[in-house]
């Protein structure tokens, strides 16, 4: 399968994917991958967008939050209300627990190992999405750098110091080409063009702990699921794509295997 290039959008940009307060949307989540639903169903002209978030590191999301859940938003999965066809995250911003941004002229304050990893995540995701801006693929190369196993700050530094051109340089994976090359459009993984209950699908959620479910127990319509290591170092296995279209409701549940 392949989706036509008017009905996707890889690294799309945040004024495309969030409705509001572009500020606090910046600050926590990142945008991945959007897809429009009249590739596959001609009658629905919706946009959709895979996110994921820059506290992924150690434990779930939102685990030590739980007084700001909501329905939707829960531990590793956010509820955001679509409007115009795009996202309004529907739980307070307490829900997350770290939001530093360490700057250059920082590196010499103390951070805790979660304020480093989520901006070391942030930084990934833009180096990631720099090399895709340039040379129209998603990075599919050998990343090691004994450099950047080292603990605390300067691991932040030394990521933050690389460029697209100079991954660029990197050896060829055969792994991550293979990989890659076997997603649709290399970045999904699944598509549930036949609208299969969940569990029917190859990618069925049997890890998700938390699903979407309405007032009468059934699951939100499952759309597709895609990796979440292609964009930042932590990140879900499975990024998973759920969506009402009664309550113009969109729902992301992060899958660990």
């Amino acid at each position: 399968m392949e989706i036509p290039g008017n009905f996707i959008k890889i690294f799309p940009e945040y004024q495309d994917v969030f409705y509001d307060d572009l500020e606090n949307h910046r600050k926590y989540f990142l945008p991945l991958c959007s897809i429009n639903l009249k590739f596959f169903s001609q009658d629905k002209d919706q946009w959709l967008h895979f996110v994921s978030v820059k506290e992924i590191y150690d434990g779930r999301v939102g685990e030590n939050t739980t007084s700001f859940h909501t329905d939707y938003t829960r531990c590793d999965m956010f509820g955001f209300d679509i409007i115009d066809g795009k996202y309004k995250f529907d739980a307070d911003w307490e829900y997350f627990t770290v939001s530093t941004e360490i700057l250059p002229e920082n590196y010499h304050l103390e951070y805790s190992d979660e304020e480093i990893q989520f901006n070391f995540n942030e930084a990934m995701y833009q180096l990631k999405k720099s090399y895709y801006k340039k040379f129209g693929k998603l990075y599919d190369r050998d990343f090691y750098r004994p450099g950047l196993t080292v603990d605390g700050i300067r691991k932040l530094e030394r990521l933050l110091k690389l460029t697209a051109e100079d991954i660029h340089k990197d050896e060829p994976s055969d792994y991550f080409a293979e990989s890659i090359s076997k997603k649709i459009n290399g970045v999904i993984d699944e598509v549930n063009v036949a609208n299969l209950p969940l569990d029917e699908c190859e990618y069925a959620g049997t890890n998700l702990i938390d699903k979407p479910v309405k007032a009468d127990g059934s699951i939100f319509n499952y759309i597709a699921c895609m990796e979440g290591y292609n964009f930042q170092e932590n990140a879900a296995d499975q990024i998973y794509l759920f969506y009402d279209d009664q309550m113009k409701k969109a729902v992301i549940c992060l899958e660990y295997t």
